[in-house]
């Protein structure tokens, strides 16, 4: 199936970047509607995703490993841990970021102190799980950690230094416009950070959710019907990017791509490593 899935979407990318290449900016001009609520929704529901990565699987990874601690030296543990604290803390505070944007609350300090009871919270929930299942809440977990934290870092250095001008942003489309092939240099600021989606990287980490049947067995029939919802949530912010002048179809195109192959190769190499321990259960 990953590999059916592997050669599926990257054939879909290929053919809608090749699309992209000649219509690109008659596709923003033609739906182009700033006013668009349906753009507005998902422009807040998109990002849900990836505060979700950024959240759940050090809770998960550290309730498994908690689970396991006796088979685990104890400077490995220590090391593991402070390792996810140290990008979790990271993570939390560009979510604190957002959340003052977003909301106008004033005190950071409140907001990570919130997050950190929330992760706390969900590592006591997640330790009926890691009892049950080590090996698969651990699997889960560190696929979202890994293929989050490396794409997520990928995407913004492509970002930073594609420095491709956001279509809303355009006094002159037709003079202004650049293919998506050709990098511009190190973006001046945020409107010249088209290329690729974040947006679109964030909600195809909704794929991730599609593992979690590797621990909640009830949930094991319902896995192909878990990751097709993932991609038409995607698809529909991919669409809403669009709509609302952020992002051309390419762009949109290689943010949902970084995101589902940086799930599959972080899948391939963790589920191999812990390949014998999701068969022995």
């Amino acid at each position: 199936m990953m590999k059916r899935l592997i050669i599926s979407s990257s054939v879909v990318t290929a053919a809608l970047l090749v699309i992209a290449a000649f219509f690109d900016l008659q596709i923003d001009e033609y739906i182009y509607n700033p006013e668009s609520r349906f753009a507005k929704i998902f422009a807040f529901a998109g990002m849900l995703p990836q505060y979700a990565l950024m959240i759940f699987p050090p809770a998960m990874i550290i309730a498994a490993m908690f689970e396991n601690r006796r088979k685990t030296k104890a400077l490995s543990w220590v090391l593991a841990v402070a390792a996810l604290l140290a990008v979790t803390s990271l993570h939390f505070y560009e979510i604190a970021n957002y959340v003052r944007h977003e909301t106008g609350l004033s005190n950071i300090t409140l907001i990570l102190t919130l997050l950190c009871l929330l992760e706390i919270a969900l590592f006591f929930a997640a330790l009926p799980f890691a009892k049950k299942n080590p090996a698969g809440l651990l699997v889960t977990g560190l696929v979202g950690f890994i293929a989050f934290t490396f794409g997520y870092e990928i995407l913004q250095l492509l970002k930073t230094y594609w420095g491709r001008q956001r279509f809303f942003t355009m006094k002159d489309a037709a003079e202004q416009f650049t293919q998506w092939y050709i990098p511009q240099g190190k973006a001046a600021s945020d409107s010249f950070k088209s290329f690729p989606s974040g947006h679109s990287f964030a909600a195809m980490c909704a794929v991730w959710f599609a593992l979690w049947p590797l621990f909640i067995d009830c949930l094991k029939k319902y896995t192909k019907l878990i990751f097709t919802l993932a991609l038409l949530f995607a698809f529909t912010v991919m669409v809403s990017r669009m709509i609302y002048g952020r992002h051309f179809l390419s762009d949109v195109t290689a943010g949902a791509a970084l995101a589902l192959a940086s799930f599959a190769l972080a899948k391939i190499i963790i589920c191999g490593i812990f390949k014998k321990d999701l068969e022995s259960r």
